[in-house]
């Protein structure tokens, strides 16, 4: 059975997240995924921005910040409430899940990524998260934590 079969059949009618300690191949990876998934969101952010820019006939250019942040929330946003993961996130094979082991919905899509915009805007804040992620069990930042949150791997 591969690891995304198994991932999907323990989640099937189970209340909860999976157990670091007795379930690894839940996390298995998941650090590293979720960082390289981050960076393949930077780009398709900034490569939508740009498309937004040029289909304005640049006035969409003079305001790129604007356009960017607008952007990345509907991307985040819309992204995680439809499939619980960006498309960096399915790219690299994970998604988040909710306290409940749950799939995210709208609620949940919108009050992460707030909390991740704030969480990024403070950079020692940032470096806490980073270091969480890299170094617990369950892989959590800070942003993960209000909400008992976390990354896995993705069912198939």
């Amino acid at each position: 059975m591969a690891m995304n079969e198994g991932v999907a059949g323990w989640l099937e009618g189970r209340g909860g997240l999976p157990d670091p300690e007795t379930e690894r191949r839940f996390y298995a990876g998941v650090p590293a995924r979720r960082l390289f998934a981050f960076i393949l969101d930077l780009v398709i952010v900034w490569g939508l921005a740009l498309l937004v820019g040029l289909l304005t006939l640049g006035l969409g250019l003079l305001l790129l910040g604007f356009v960017v942040a607008a952007t990345d929330l509907i991307y985040r946003v819309s992204t995680l409430a439809n499939r619980s993961a960006t498309w960096g996130m399915r790219l690299t094979a994970i998604e988040l899940r909710r306290r409940d082991g749950d799939r995210f919905d709208l609620p949940h899509a919108i009050g992460h990524t707030l909390l991740f915009y704030v969480f990024v805007a403070i950079a020692p804040l940032l470096l806490v998260s980073a270091i969480l992620m890299a170094g617990s069990a369950m892989g959590r930042g800070l942003h993960d934590l209000p909400f008992g949150s976390t990354m896995i791997n993705s069912p198939a």
